[in-house]
């Protein structure tokens, strides 16, 4: 791929394929953030909140890499760490900080500020305040804010500048113990665009929604969005799904493996297919 090719590749993608790939999958930070408050001596699994209910806050530390598909020629990555502390009467509300990895061939050109044959290298670091402000047995509400340091090492890692996301989701606690979460999220930045000028707004559309499994030990979300960059006109949607599995205690807390591949749809799409790997730790 030539110079041509790649200025070409990373216009089309927006600000740049790292901070846009990692928005694609917008609610699942959230989502993994937010999960059921610390239990004593849990010896059933139906007892153990397996992380899909988005208004029940707990400490959580976890570690996670997707694998985004770009095109036949190219593919890049993204490693999070991330770690949430509650907080207030509750529980109701906590902080979230998340220290990412890009792992992407853009990293090493110097095109982009990046320095020959290093292709992982820091992104931008977030802290996230969330609050669930309604909460009751058929239903729950909590809006959250981010906020994204300009800490990435190149162009291409992030955004360029500081940037924001707000969120506010609507859960419905359904009569066959499944959960429906739709979910509104703006991504802006903060300063009006990098250093060439580009800047980022970004709206989505979420649906996550959680079936009701027989074996308490595993479980599924799927997760359709549709995202429309305001900067560029773009508009595409995508699909992931989650399969997770408790694994026993852990370090003080209950762990958990999952995996979540996902699709992207329309013609605008800046990644043909991704799938995420992680381990998490809960409720220690």
């Amino acid at each position: 791929m030539d110079t041509v090719e790649i200025k070409s590749l990373y216009r089309a993608s927006g600000t740049s394929l790292a901070p846009k790939l990692r928005r694609l999958p917008v609610m699942a930070a959230l989502f993994a953030a937010t999960i059921a408050p610390p239990a004593k001596a849990q010896e059933d699994l139906s007892e153990i909140n397996n992380g899909t209910n988005p208004t029940l806050l707990t400490t959580q530390f976890g570690l996670q890499y997707q694998f985004n598909q770009i095109n036949s020629d190219l593919n890049t990555g993204l490693f999070e760490a991330f770690y949430t502390q509650p907080f207030g009467e509750g529980g109701k509300r906590a902080f979230r900080i998340t220290v990412p990895g890009s792992d992407s061939p853009f990293n090493a050109n110097p095109i982009f500020g990046g320095k020959p044959g290093v292709e992982f290298t820091l992104g931008d670091i977030s802290v996230t305040y969330i609050d669930v402000f309604y909460l009751t047995e058929k239903n729950g509400a909590a809006f959250t804010f981010e906020l994204f340091l300009d800490t990435a090492e190149t162009e291409a890692a992030g955004y360029g500048q500081f940037a924001g996301e707000t969120s506010a989701f609507y859960a419905w606690f359904l009569n066959n113990g499944a959960i429906f979460a739709p979910a509104w999220v703006q991504t802006f930045g903060l300063e009006g665009g990098n250093d060439q000028g580009q800047n980022v707004n970004t709206t989505t559309i979420d649906f996550y929604y959680v079936p009701k499994l027989k074996n308490p030990r595993f479980y599924l979300t799927f997760d359709p969005a549709i995202i429309h960059d305001w900067e560029t006109d773009a508009t595409f949607g995508s699909l992931q799904v989650t399969a997770g599995m408790l694994t026993g205690k852990a370090f003080g807390g209950d762990g958990q493996v999952f995996i979540k591949p996902g699709i992207l749809f329309g013609g605008d799409r800046p990644a043909e297919w991704s799938v995420q790997v992680g381990y998490k730790v809960l409720n220690f």
